[in-house]
């Protein structure tokens, strides 16, 4: 944010009161004649005396400056939010990258390395390098799911109710809270109690509620199985935007192929109540 010094109180009139100004702050009106919203330094003159105010001249800077106000009301206004005011950052599509490990080997989907009971935090940001998803294996096939037995997927990290991220948003694998959803596998936010089921798609996608305050799915990424590879990309988003982005695609920078997910983290893990 820019911040703009040397503010000075009072009206258009204040900087032509002799009484009230030196004389460095006296303003030529020969010398503020240029289009609206340019910056010029301007040089001042002397006061002239009491016999020498030229109430012509006095007229012509008010109508001077009260006509630059107005036209900074607008075009120059404009322009100054065009600086002040950015555009956001963002992508027009989602990009397609691959998804390694931290260590920098690819993610392979016949062979991956965590456990459909483990609890470990696998984290990549997509599509923007705000928005962290979890990348889970079920313990059985998926809306969404790849790999040999369509249980590799891959979900926001952020919290749809008020947006909190790892490591209070996180996998719970099967039976983790007794019968807490029918012994299924769930994800569970810490910080208010949702929690969302990542084997039930949710209308328009994304993995359904569980249980509130969250009044909306948690955006699942599309993943996508090279089987001759036997690689994993990133290459779309379904359900609802991330929150706190007005779109998925606008809030933040485009990450860069392939991308990394980060080293495993410990949850801080309850169950739900």
């Amino acid at each position: 944010m820019t911040t703009f010094g040397n503010t000075f109180s009072g009206g258009p009139d204040c900087s032509i009161c002799p009484s009230s100004r030196p004389a460095f702050f006296r303003l030529d009106p020969e010398k503020i004649r240029f289009p609206p919203g340019v910056v010029r330094r301007l040089d001042a003159v002397p006061e002239p005396g009491p016999d020498e105010v030229d109430e012509a001249k006095r007229s012509t800077l008010k109508l001077a400056l009260i006509g630059g106000m107005l036209a900074l009301g607008t075009a120059g206004v404009a322009s100054f939010l065009r600086f002040a005011v950015p555009p956001p950052a963002g992508s027009a599509t989602y990009p397609r990258v691959q998804l390694l490990y931290s260590d920098g080997t690819p993610v392979l989907a016949s062979s991956y390395r965590y456990a459909s009971t483990s609890t470990d935090l696998i984290v990549f940001n997509y599509p923007l390098d705000n928005e962290p998803n979890l990348l889970l294996n079920l313990p059985g096939p998926a809306p969404g799911g790849i790999g040999p037995t369509q249980s590799l997927v891959a979900f926001s990290a952020v919290c749809q109710h008020l947006g909190c991220i790892p490591p209070f948003i996180s996998y719970y694998p099967p039976g983790a809270c007794g019968t807490f959803n029918g012994g299924r596998a769930f994800i569970h936010c810490v910080c208010h109690g949702s929690t969302y089921n990542p084997a039930v798609s949710a209308p328009g996608g994304g993995a359904a509620i569980i249980t509130g305050p969250t009044v909306s799915p948690l955006p699942q990424v599309i993943l996508v199985w090279d089987q001759t590879t036997d690689q994993v990309f990133a290459a779309g988003e379904v359900g609802p935007a991330v929150k706190g982005h007005s779109s998925t695609l606008v809030g933040g920078n485009v990450v860069f192929n392939p991308v990394t997910a980060e080293a495993p983290q410990i949850p801080t893990q309850q169950c739900p109540v």
